[in-house]
């Protein structure tokens, strides 16, 4: 994870414009950012100053939480993730990860991927997805952009995932992190 940071950071001192979200530059305050989905037809679910999350449609599939999260002192959005709806079988889940990343590296190019179960798991053995939820199946995919970076994953809640980090705000929300660490201690 340190290397997509460092991508990340790389990223943030070159750019001059910020990674959109379905056309929504990430960016800005919450309420206003919130404001733009809204009008696409996502709902709130949940809101509070941190970040919020929103029920609707993302890439063709309904029923999708997109959650919004903003840097802990300045409040501007920094990161938006999709969680799509949970899946029933293995291979279901893995299909929808595949199609995902092919349809991401079509747009975006070749990512990072690492996809692998760990011991006592593995592919075809009829326990994938409880290797999923015990945290011993990887899988996921780094996408990097001149704007910031795109993670697909799946989670261990057996949902596929993807998160968009705007790579100036990403570097806000890590300068803000050290911050509130160097005034606590």
């Amino acid at each position: 994870m340190t290397f997509l940071f460092s991508l990340v950071g790389l990223f943030a001192m070159a750019q001059t414009e910020h990674m959109t979200f379905k056309g929504v530059p990430i960016d800005g305050k919450l309420e206003i950012f919130i404001s733009k989905l809204v009008k696409q037809g996502f709902t709130v679910e949940y809101q509070t100053d941190n970040g919020a999350i929103l029920e609707g449609e993302f890439a063709g599939k309904s029923n999708c939480s997109v959650i919004v999260v903003t840097t802990q002192i300045s409040k501007i959005v920094w990161k938006v993730a999709v969680q799509f709806p949970k899946k029933s079988s293995w291979y279901s889940l893995k299909d929808e990860y595949q199609t995902f990343k092919t349809s991401y590296t079509n747009k975006y190019g070749k990512p990072k991927s690492y996809e692998f179960f760990s011991k006592p798991y593995y592919e075809g053995d009829g326990y994938e997805l409880q290797a999923l939820r015990n945290k011993k199946c990887s899988y996921i995919s780094f996408f990097a952009t001149e704007q910031g970076s795109i993670v697909l994953e799946l989670n261990s809640d057996e949902e596929v995932q993807v998160g968009y980090e705007d790579g100036i705000n990403s570097e806000v929300a890590q300068q803000e992190k050290k911050q509130i660490v160097s005034d606590d201690i």
